[in-house]
């Protein structure tokens, strides 16, 4: 919510929680002052953000009345999106009248998750075409905010080459997984 250190990025367009989580380590911890492996230059200092129970959060959800649920929903935005919450929609479970005494208020469908992770890791080491997450914009963003001199993009005259990322399997390791 207003605790959150989740920004843009610059050319994916999407909502980044890189070194996000840091904050959560011990204050004596050495990856709180590592400047090299995550976010470029920055040392965290901050504490983790105070956990809501139930009631409280779902005094904050009560607060979004007007909302869409569904396919028809679209991109909603309510007051103080970006500054106080990041949220654009309110689950339908928040109806329920045991919901705000639950412990966990985000369980996850594992099944999918792992499809979908799976796949992603699956397509990205195998350097699937239109199907990794290693693209142009995923290098462009990683030359602003991490310091991997070797993912950086590579101008040679009019042509933009991406280097071998090191996580990708050789030709013949790719062929050993098809068959």
């Amino acid at each position: 919510m207003e605790n959150n250190k989740a920004f843009m990025l610059t050319n994916g367009g999407k909502t980044f929680f890189f070194d996000c989580h840091r904050r959560f380590l011990p204050h004596n911890h050495r990856y709180r002052k590592n400047r090299k492996d995550f976010f470029v230059g920055r040392v965290e200092n901050d504490v983790a953000p105070p956990r809501l129970s139930g009631e409280e959060l779902f005094d904050v959800v009560s607060e979004y009345d007007d909302i869409v649920f569904g396919l028809q929903s679209g991109k909603q935005k309510f007051p103080g999106f970006g500054l106080t919450h990041n949220w654009v929609k309110r689950s339908m479970f928040w109806e329920l009248p045991y919901w705000k005494t639950n412990l966990l208020h985000h369980n996850l469908d594992v099944m999918h998750i792992e499809k979908n992770v799976f796949e992603n890791i699956f397509n990205t080491v195998m350097d699937v075409k239109g199907k990794t997450k290693d693209n142009i914009k995923a290098r462009l963003d990683v030359t602003l905010f991490c310091s991997h001199k070797n993912m950086e993009l590579v101008c040679d005259g009019s042509r933009v080459a991406k280097p071998r990322a090191s996580f990708l399997l050789e030709k013949n390791a790719q062929l050993l997984v098809y068959k």
